[in-house]
């Protein structure tokens, strides 16, 4: 096989255009004394060979008809090894950008899940790296494969094109140990990519983003911007196994682990969703942006090695003449199947059957949890909730879906939803709006009734959230309002909270994300409310006809896409998890397309539909928003 390909590298160019559509490897004749290649008609591979060992020379994929290079080519090998197990406890501690410890004591649902996400494997400090290039290297059956001898371990990799995505080359490593101990094995760096050249870095379902961010509570916790640090993360949230770095020039490189590499969340008879068997990160070790797998993870599953024992995993790097939208597609369609995956979920359940099953659940006070509480000479009615509130004693009321319940007791005319659950729900609504004179007025008691203590509280803390007016004031109101137009009450209560919205924007159009509830100053000033608070003042637009409603709505939209679209930096609204990005992001998008509608304006619809805007964040907030 060899000499056949000696033969192909040997001819005139009008021979190669034949099979211009073969990959060809090549290791090259006496005039071209160590390099070796592998081409196709889109991307060219090349090594070369130098005192380091084998060193790659270019990296190009063919874009708009012209060979371009928007990588700095490497394939530079690192292997982690340590005699003995990382420590599960973390070594550094981490501040908020206004000072003080993150995250506060009081966060306590995640201390456990920051406490993994800040060990030194976490952090990629564990281990001794190892750096190094192959020593080696032979041409067969159309791959290459590199070998290294280390002090630790025997470092084997096989390299091909794939002919059913030319963009893509596929990579099994194996490593054999020759001592004990710990080892994890990264992906070598293809290529990296300078920080000026970028244009946009994912680990998707975690952070996404077009800035490095120096605050590494801000980068890990919130998304918010680009770690500056070669953070390892789990597989376990992230929405598509492939994190990739896209460049100005408009290329993008990204690594794909084999299906089935990653951990199973339910492997048998057991949750094992916390499993992590492959690590993903944007960097290498050394900290240059190249998208990058660590297996196994050093100190995790099939880490630990005797001498002589072995190990191997398959993945692919792709090289692409397009945005991270498009690489994010490729692995997840072409090489996870997900579209496939999709159009194998059947609805077998009817729409009459789904209303007559969410009529029986507001009927029956057992399924739904319903209370009715007197307060202040009215009958109010809630769910019980019983997640996390500060100060419940498994005594917190709320609701939500005002707009689902006075749909189906308008399309039912059910007497036992009209006459014995939309009114005292109507009254909860009525009375957990602040209606004091003062800095508060027109926004929000609190989320939560607590019934022992006949108060009402937020989820977290002595706190007002403006978007909390949004949604439980603003919304609820405007929802109800669709099926009693006329009721002049509550058009009086919605513009009471849409002036105070409207008191609160700054004048670059965004707003606080919380006011501290005894002195009104505002608070949680580490992090920027990137979440569509603006929508309230549009909901009021639509049912009170007043302009400045809609002026102030576009103008908090112009902020949000500036500040989070444009960026890739989003907040959520659990207050327990201390507002980590959740599925706000998907009320964000419903709120740009309704502003769509009513001004035609197209930057509203672009902020969603478009490349670079929030269609990542959809397809990520699944993802649960207390991880942090």
């Amino acid at each position: 096989m060899q000499r056949y390909i000696h033969m192909i590298s040997l001819k005139p160019k009008w021979f190669l255009t034949v099979f211009s559509c073969i990959a060809v490897v090549t290791i090259a004749p006496a005039q071209k004394k160590n390099a070796t290649a592998l081409t196709n008609q889109h991307l060219k591979i090349s090594w070369q060979k130098n005192s380091n060992g084998w060193n790659l020379s270019e990296a190009k994929v063919k874009k708009d008809g012209k060979w371009i290079e928007a990588v700095v080519p490497s394939a530079e090998y690192t292997l982690l090894y340590s005699e003995s197990k990382p420590s599960e406890e973390p070594k550094e501690t981490f501040e908020k950008i206004t000072g003080g410890t993150f995250p506060e004591k009081n966060y306590h649902y995640q201390a456990l899940q920051w406490k993994e996400s800040t060990t030194e494997v976490s952090l990629n400090t564990a281990g001794t790296p190892f750096y190094f290039n192959p020593s080696d290297v032979k041409a067969k059956n159309q791959e290459l494969e590199f070998r290294k001898e280390t002090d630790v371990a025997t470092v084997t990799s096989t390299w091909k094109l794939d002919p059913a995505f030319p963009n893509d080359i596929k990579v099994t490593m194996k490593l054999v140990a020759k001592k004990s101990g710990y080892f994890s094995l990264a992906s070598p760096t293809l290529a990296s990519v300078p920080v000026d050249q970028m244009s946009w870095v994912t680990v998707p379902g975690y952070f996404q983003g077009n800035y490095i961010q120096d605050n590494f509570a801000l980068a890990y916790a919130y998304g918010h911007g680009i770690p500056n640090r070669p953070a390892i993360y789990r597989e376990r949230c992230a929405s598509t196994l492939s994190p990739l770095v896209s460049t100005k020039s408009g290329v993008t490189l990204s690594v794909i682990p084999e299906p089935g590499l990653a951990r199973d969340p339910w492997a048998k008879d057991k949750y094992t969703q916390t499993d992590w068997f492959i690590g993903l990160s944007h960097m290498n070790r050394k900290g240059q942006l190249s998208p990058t797998l660590y297996y196994p993870v050093l100190g995790e599953d099939k880490s630990a090695m005797k001498a002589g024992e072995e190990i191997s995993y398959s993945f692919r790097y792709s090289l692409i003449p397009g945005d991270w939208y498009q690489a994010v597609k490729h692995a997840a369609n072409d090489i996870y199947k997900f579209n496939e995956t999709l159009a194998l979920r059947q609805s077998k359940q009817s729409l009459t059957d789904r209303i007559e099953k969410m009529h029986h659940y507001l009927t029956d006070p057992k399924t739904s949890l319903w209370n009715v509480e007197g307060f202040k000479g009215l009958q109010i009615g809630a769910q019980s909730y019983l997640g996390g509130v500060v100060g419940s004693n498994k005594d917190a009321m709320k609701n939500a879906d005002y707009g689902a319940m006075w749909m189906l007791a308008n399309a039912t005319k059910d007497p036992e939803l009209k006459d014995k659950v939309l009114p005292p729900a109507l009254n909860f609504k009525l009375v957990q709006q602040d209606m004091h004179d003062g800095f508060f007025k027109g926004s929000i008691e609190g989320q939560y009734y607590l019934a022992k203590k006949k108060k009402f509280v937020e989820e977290w803390g002595e706190v007002v959230e403006p978007i909390a007016l949004t949604y439980y004031v603003m919304l609820d109101i405007g929802n109800i309002l669709l099926f009693e137009p006329n009721n002049t009450t509550l058009q009086e209560r919605l513009r009471f909270g849409a002036d105070r919205l409207l008191s609160w924007q700054k004048a670059d159009g965004s707003f606080a994300v919380a006011y501290d509830k005894n002195n009104h100053q505002e608070i949680f000033e580490d992090i920027k409310d990137v979440r569509p608070t603006f929508y309230g003042l549009l909901v009021a637009y639509r049912i009170l006809k007043d302009e400045k409603y809609l002026r102030a709505a576009e103008n908090g939209a112009k902020w949000l896409i500036k500040n989070a679209v444009e960026t890739g930096s989003f907040l959520g609204v659990c207050g327990d998890a201390r507002y980590a990005p959740d599925f706000a992001t998907g009320q964000s998008a419903q709120a740009f397309l309704d502003l769509f509608d009513i001004t035609k304006n197209t930057t509203y619809k672009e902020a969603v539909l478009q490349p670079k805007r929030l269609t990542v964040r959809l397809a990520q907030i699944g993802r649960s928003a207390k991880r942090v």
